[in-house]
């Protein structure tokens, strides 16, 4: 078992552990299995792209977090007030951390199978709580540290050693303020809530952390965009209510000596709360949620009639899309696969929120820092920024690739106890469940965006896009290797392949370079719909011959 730098460090301090009546020798156990376990977990943040080597999936998540603390080192240039720029720096801070330890350390703070193991050993509670509470405590500052380290090194050039020292006595502070809101978060949700509701807040946690590190460097080059207007630097009361004014404002009170009342009473709350909210975790709320971890154990009943009532709708409604029964059976079952598994949205979903958010994106950046908005609004409506949308055609169609992955893997058998003559039907029914569910309301979404701008006139752009589109899916298809849908584990589960990736690339921009020239062209735009049309149908219908010598 490897030995971790970080346990020679609590070494140290195993005096205080013994005070206590911990055995710090069965402790340093535990949490150095804790340690080790936490390097075969794929973080969420690398989740969507399908890491395999778990020791380099968790340094690579430590190479992320440093690159986004070396992004906050950017707030350090800006001429502005130093009380604006921590303000801007501890709020990321805080932000970024929490939603780490939500996605990522769920596993930490939420751990009941340590008791239920441990427990029934010769070792008391109060050292299984000691390595539970000091896995934590590492994990929290590992990421402080990491995502905060630029500023640190920096700062100390820039602004000194006195900036070095009270960042690093903040982020202490900072640390346990973040740990307290985030217990707070589990607490209030297993109050309410039972474990199967929580696991789902969870997952949408990992998702939006996911989409957030994928779609938020796109903001960053606008930041120096407000560097030019002047600020007056005024505190408000409502500031009293933001976390990072109490934290920001020690730097403006020591480094720029500016004396004011309002910069010492957010000192002293950026003081005594995080203190406060240490010292009740402690003494009383970590009694009642441990009390309250039992409901993660405890699966939540559905209501079988309004799922019942719901399967009957789907089935009637996509019956006029698929008169197959056993097409349609297949549709079904990959839409409720894909709903019921939390690996594989986490995989899924961050791919389908860029593909829908990457062309506002685009239109944002048009937007922000011109003169006019209405000039604006006319020029975009007036060009064909509408081809934006093969964006979101390039990202969906790939994202098809994803779905021969399951946890639930070991359960592809029944497939070949079916009395199917051709996989053909499965892998079709599949492939339009997925199509109809996930990529077909995210393309309308895209739409939606654009058709204030262009009307009317957009609607036979938009049916090409989706022509192409499928066009695009139904070849990614057929050249792929035939995989049955959910056969495959998450680990092992094919990503998209360099060639399939290529492949896209060129048929998208081939297909927006055709459509752009024929823009104007409205019957060669008519002739073109028919063509591709008739060439995916005829794909599309080519597609159900396969046999079960061609599965792989």
């Amino acid at each position: 078992m490897p030995e971790f730098s970080v346990l020679k460090i609590i070494d140290l301090f195993s005096f205080f552990y013994r005070v206590m009546g911990v055995n710090y020798a069965v402790m340093r156990q535990i949490l150095q299995i804790k340690l080790l376990m936490d390097r075969r977990r794929v973080p969420a943040v690398l989740a969507s792209s399908g890491h395999k080597n778990e020791a380099n999936a968790f340094n690579k998540s430590l190479l992320t977090y440093g690159f986004i603390g070396i992004i906050f080192v950017i707030f350090i240039f800006l001429p502005l007030p130093l009380f604006i720029k921590m303000n801007l720096t501890m709020g990321m801070i805080i932000f970024m951390v929490a939603m780490t330890m939500v996605a990522e350390f769920s596993t930490v703070l939420l751990d009941t199978k340590d008791k239920t193991i441990l427990l029934s050993k010769p070792i008391d509670s109060r050292t299984v709580n000691a390595a539970k509470m000091t896995h934590i405590i590492i994990n929290l500052l590992t990421i402080i540290v990491v995502m905060a380290g630029p500023s640190l090194v920096v700062g100390l050039f820039v602004h000194g050693f006195l900036f070095f020292v009270l960042l690093f006595g903040e982020l202490l502070l900072v640390s346990g303020f973040i740990l307290f809101l985030t217990s707070f978060f589990y607490f209030f949700m297993l109050l309410f809530f039972d474990g199967d509701r929580l696991r789902d807040v969870i997952n949408y946690f990992q998702v939006v952390f996911s989409l957030v590190m994928m779609v938020g460097y796109q903001f960053i080059g606008r930041i120096y965009s407000f560097v030019d207007y002047d600020f007056v630097f005024v505190i408000k009361w409502w500031m009293y209510l933001l976390p990072s004014a109490w934290f920001a404002a020690p730097f403006s009170l020591v480094l720029e000596s500016k004396v004011d009342d309002h910069l010492v009473y957010l000192s002293l709350l950026g003081l005594l709360v995080p203190v406060l909210l240490w010292v009740l975790y402690f003494k009383f709320a970590t009694g009642y949620f441990e009390k309250n971890l039992y409901k993660l154990d405890r699966a939540a009943t559905r209501k079988r009639k309004t799922l019942e009532s719901r399967a009957l709708k789907y089935k009637k409604l996509y019956s006029y899309i698929m008169p197959d029964t056993s097409e349609n059976i297949f549709c079904r079952f990959a839409q409720n696969m894909i709903s019921s598994e939390r690996s594989l949205k986490l995989r899924l979903f961050p791919n389908l929120g860029l593909a829908a958010f990457l062309p506002l994106i685009m239109l944002i950046n048009l937007l922000v820092g011109t003169d006019s908005v209405n000039q604006s609004l006319s020029y975009i409506s007036h060009g064909p920024f509408y081809l934006s949308i093969y964006i979101t055609v390039f990202i969906l169609s790939a994202s098809i690739t994803t779905m021969n992955s399951s946890e639930m893997y070991k359960g592809a058998w029944i497939y070949k106890a079916l009395p199917i003559e051709s996989p053909g039907v499965i892998l079709r029914g599949a492939l339009t469940g997925f199509v109809l569910k996930y990529l077909i309301p995210i393309y309308l979404f895209v739409c939606l965006l654009f058709t204030p701008l262009y009307g009317i006139s957009l609607v036979p752009h938009i049916l090409l896009i989706f022509l192409n589109m499928l066009l695009l899916i139904i070849l990614i298809f057929r050249m792929s290797p035939k995989e049955l849908p959910f056969s495959k584990g998450m680990q092992s589960g094919r990503s998209v392949s360099l060639g399939i990736f290529l492949g896209s690339l060129v048929f998208c921009s081939i297909t927006a370079g055709l459509h752009y020239t024929l823009q104007d062209f409205y019957i060669g735009l008519i002739i073109y719909i028919i063509v591709v049309f008739l060439v995916t149908a005829t794909l599309w219908k080519a597609s159900a011959k396969i046999t079960w010598k061609d599965v792989v």
